[in-house]
C-alpha cells in the first residue's frame, strides 16, 4: 500500500510539472530584447538579462557590437577558437551578427553563472566576472562594459538605453556614494600614499576583519628580518607540520609536505601571487620559530608603525579559534585607514614587492605550480603594480592597491583600500571605478599635503 501511494504521489508530481508553462520550467530563463540606442542613430535590439534583480543589467556583447556598427564607438566581438578566448578589437565593425534565439518578455530576473571566460581587449588580457552562452556570445554588466569601451551610458524617457562613445566614461565617485554604490562596502581608503592626502574616505576609522591582507604585514617583517641578517630571501625554507595540515585542508592552495625543502622566493610569489596560507606559515616559521612568535611581532610592529586597530591572530589571515569548550572565532583585523598607513609604509621603505605583485602570473619550478595574480585590477586597469586580495566569509572580499600617477613629471603612489566587498566583482568593478576617478582627478589637480 505504502508502494503504492509513493507512485502514486510521483505520477502527481509529474503530472503538474508536466503541465506548467515552458517559460516556468526553463533552469535559465530567455534573454529579453532591450532597446539601444548609439549616438542618436537606429534603435536597436540588443539581447539582455536582469541577473538576481531588477536593474542589474548584463547585456549581449555580440548584439551590442551590432548595434554600434558605423558609429564612433564601433567594435568587434569574436570567439577565437585557437585558444578557446573572446576577442573585443575597438574601432573595429561587427563579425556576422549571431541569430538571437528564444527571447522573452522583460520582468523576469535570472540567475546566471558567472566565470572568468578568457577575455581580451584590443589584445591585452582583461578579468571580468560574465555569463558565457557557449562559444558564440558572452553577457557582460553594464557599469563594466562602459569600463571597458570608455563610454557612458544613460536612459532615455521612452526606456531605451542611450550610448554616447564621445563622453568618456566618468562618474562622480562622492555622487555614487550618495546612492548607495558603496552600501555593500564596509570600508574604502583612496589617496596619496606619498603625501598623505585623502581623496575618499568611507568608513576608514572602522576596524573590520581583512583576511589575506594581513599577508603584506607578513611580508613587511620578512623584509625587515632580512635586513637584520636574522635571515635571508635566497634561503631554503624546511616546510613545518603546520604548513603541511593547511595545504591538505580546504583552505590549501598549493601542495607541500612536511620536511621539503623549498627556496624562500618560491613561498614568497606563493604567498603574494596565489594568496597561499600555507607558504605564508612556512615563511612565519622560519623566520621566527613558530606562528605564535611572529604573530607576537606583527602585533607588536603595528604599535610601532601606529598602526592601533591592527590585531592579528595568524600570519596569513585565516581565522584563528581560541580554545575552550566555546571557542572564539577571531579574525585579523585593522582599519581601511591603517591599512593605508600599513601599504604607504612598505611603498616608501620596502618597494621591491611591487616588482612580485605588478606581475600577472608567476611559475613556482620546485613546488610545481603555476599561478596568475589573484588581483584583477593588475590586469583590468594598466600601470597598477600591487598590492594583495583577501577574503574569508567573514572579511568579504578585500583589496589593496597601488597604482603610480605622474603629474608635471613629479610621480605620486595612489593606494586604494577596499574592505569588506559583497562579491568579488563589486571589488573590482568599484576598484577600477575609484582608481580611474584618482586618475582624472591628478590630471587637473596638483599634487598637495593633506591638512
Amino acid at each position: 500500500m505504502k508502494k503504492l501511494r509513493r507512485l502514486l504521489a510521483i505520477l502527481l508530481c509529474l503530472a503538474v510539472f508536466s503541465a506548467l508553462p515552458a517559460a516556468a520550467q526553463a533552469a535559465d530563463p530567455a534573454p529579453f530584447l532591450l532597446t539601444v540606442r548609439v549616438e542618436g542613430g537606429q534603435d536597436r535590439a540588443v539581447r539582455a538579462y536582469e541577473e538576481s534583480y531588477p536593474g542589474n543589467l548584463y547585456l549581449s556583447l555580440a548584439d551590442l557590437s551590432q548595434a554600434m556598427n558605423g558609429t564612433a564607438g564601433k567594435f568587434r566581438f569574436e570567439y577565437l577558437s585557437n585558444d578557446s578566448s573572446f576577442s573585443l578589437v575597438t574601432g573595429k565593425n561587427a563579425a556576422a551578427a549571431p541569430d538571437q534565439g528564444t527571447t522573452a518578455a522583460r520582468g523576469r530576473v535570472a540567475y546566471l553563472d558567472f566565470s572568468r571566460s578568457r577575455f581580451y581587449c584590443n589584445g591585452t588580457e582583461r578579468r571580468y566576472y560574465t555569463y558565457r552562452d557557449g562559444n558564440r556570445d558572452l553577457y557582460m554588466s553594464l557599469t563594466d562594459i562602459q569600463l571597458v569601451l570608455d563610454l557612458t551610458a544613460s536612459w532615455e524617457e521612452d526606456g531605451a538605453l542611450l550610448l554616447d562613445p564621445s563622453r568618456p566614461f566618468k562618474p562622480d565617485i562622492h555622487e555614487l556614494a550618495r546612492e548607495e554604490y558603496f552600501g555593500a562596502v564596509n570600508a574604502i581608503v583612496l589617496g596619496d600614499a606619498d603625501t598623505g592626502e585623502i581623496l575618499f574616505n568611507k568608513e576608514g576609522s572602522r576596524s573590520f576583519p581583512v583576511a589575506s591582507l594581513s599577508k603584506l604585514m607578513t611580508y613587511l617583517l620578512l623584509c625587515e628580518a632580512s635586513e637584520r641578517g636574522e635571515i635571508s630571501f635566497s634561503d631554503t625554507v624546511t616546510i613545518p607540520d603546520e604548513a603541511d595540515r593547511i595545504a591538505s585542508s580546504a583552505d590549501g592552495m598549493i601542495a607541500m609536505s612536511s620536511g621539503a625543502r623549498i627556496p624562500f622566493g618560491e613561498l614568497v610569489d606563493g604567498m603574494l601571487m596565489a594568496s597561499s596560507n600555507e607558504s605564508a606559515a612556512a615563511l612565519a616559521v622560519h623566520t621566527a620559530g613558530s606562528s605564535e612568535a611572529f604573530v607576537a611581532r606583527m602585533n607588536e610592529r603595528a604599535g610601532e608603525l601606529g598602526l592601533y586597530t591592527a590585531r592579528f591572530y595568524t600570519p596569513h589571515g585565516l581565522p584563528s579559534y581560541s580554545g575552550g569548550t566555546i571557542p572564539a572565532k577571531r579574525q585579523n583585523s585593522m582599519s581601511a585607514e591603517d591599512m593605508f598607513k600599513l601599504c604607504a609604509y612598505l611603498l616608501k621603505n620596502e618597494g621591491e614587492i611591487t616588482k612580485l605583485t605588478s606581475r600577472q602570473y608567476a611559475n613556482l619550478p620546485t613546488l610545481k605550480y603555476s599561478t596568475s595574480n589573484t588581483n584583477t585590477l593588475v590586469y583590468n586597469v594598466p600601470g597598477v603594480t600591487g598590492l594583495k586580495t583577501g577574503s574569508t566569509d567573514r572579511a568579504g572580499y578585500c583589496v589593496a592597491v597601488s597604482l603610480p600617477v605622474t603629474r608635471e613629471e613629479e610621480t605620486h603612489n595612489i593606494v586604494l583600500v577596499i574592505l569588506g566587498a559583497e562579491t568579488p566583482d563589486l571589488r573590482g568593478q568599484a576598484g577600477e571605478i575609484l582608481l580611474r576617478w584618482a586618475q582624472d582627478y591628478y590630471a587637473v589637480h596638483a599634487f598637495r599635503r593633506a591638512a
